[in-house]
């Protein structure tokens, strides 16, 4: 089959074909059609390797984000962002390339993106695994268009789109305050990421404008996002007198939840809980949990709007900051006016 025997069924030219399914210029919606429809009646295949050495064009996008290990599933947020970026894609007819990296292995660094630039992919979409100098470093040398997904890179000339995150831990911190909570822990992940540091920075600006007092031994980070690190987190907080908790993370969530349970303290009267993110988990707990929710799919979606622009010429860098919104249900305790 051939593209000769499409232009035959279609009467339409080898080039304007070529270019309807090569993507490689505006074709009529209904010289489109007709393509599509000849191409499926046929089952025409193009041969993506010889497209892909003629045009430079893969239509394809790479999506980079923090790898889910056995039984530790961090990646429930992510699921998200790859809806929203896959949705985008199939309006322009990309395809989309999942890359995984441990955070844990810090000396793996951004190698997936190495391993990306071999594969003819036109552009990516990367979740970084620090905030340092040296990832702009590693992803200026990929020299592929490049945008930014959840988190930021101190000083880069990249676009991104994440969370307000400081607002968002702000808004945890100040529902527990007006609950009547005075002494307010937090459990997070380390700084070394822009979203780890916002939630902490949230969190501290929130105890210092509220009239609160700042100890560190109500602050609990950790390294992994796991039930587990929850647990333990929860255990040191609880040995500090504590009377409210903001988690900066859904599976430390969990963990503290759990630990809070088999304690058989009671939420929100003992202490008052703040979750990060929004999951059907926390409206089947008892009492419901309050939690700070981002926009996910917005995120996703949105990053791969703005790689398409840069794929179609755009030189600019666009910084897209997405507000969070506070979910109120029962675990913070009342309001007091």
């Amino acid at each position: 089959m051939s593209l000769k025997k499409v232009s035959h069924l279609t009467g339409l030219s080898i080039a304007t074909i070529s270019h309807v399914i090569n993507g490689t210029r505006t074709v009529s919606p209904q010289s489109r059609k007709k393509v599509m429809e000849a191409v499926q009646k046929i089952g025409y295949k193009p041969n993506l390797a010889a497209r892909i050495l003629k045009t430079k064009i893969s239509k394809t996008i790479a999506l980079v984000i923090p790898g889910v290990e056995p039984k530790r599933s961090t990646n429930y947020f992510f699921m998200d962002v790859i809806t929203g970026v896959r949705n985008k894609l199939i309006e322009v007819d990309y395809d989309l390339i999942v890359s995984t990296y441990g955070e844990s292995k810090g000396e793996k660094d951004l190698r997936a993106l190495q391993v990306l630039k071999k594969q003819w992919v036109d552009g990516i979409l990367i979740v970084p695994d620090r905030k340092d100098g040296e990832q702009i470093k590693q992803i200026n040398e990929i020299n592929i268009p490049c945008v930014i997904i959840d988190r930021r890179i101190d000083g880069g000339r990249i676009s991104s789109v994440d969370s307000n995150n400081e607002k968002g831990a702000y808004d945890a911190v100040k529902i527990l305050c007006d609950s009547g909570k005075k002494r307010i822990g937090f459990v997070g992940g380390y700084l070394h990421t822009s979203t780890g540091y916002g939630r902490f920075n949230g969190y501290k600006k929130a105890i210092n404008e509220l009239g609160l007092v700042f100890d560190e031994s109500i602050i609990a980070l950790n390294d992994c996002f796991t039930i587990k690190s929850g647990i333990s987190s929860a255990k040191k907080l609880l040995e500090n007198n504590i009377d409210g908790i903001f988690v900066a993370d859904n599976l430390l969530t969990m963990g503290v939840m759990k630990h809070l349970m088999y304690d058989k303290i009671k939420i929100p009267d003992q202490i008052g809980v703040v979750g990060y993110d929004d999951y059907d988990w926390m409206e089947l707990v008892t009492p419901t949990l309050t939690t700070i929710k981002q926009q996910a799919y917005e995120m996703g979606y949105i990053a791969a709007e703005i790689l398409l622009r840069k794929l179609n010429g755009f030189e600019g860098n666009e910084k897209i900051i997405l507000d969070t919104k506070l979910i109120i249900r029962e675990s913070h305790g009342i309001i007091r006016v």
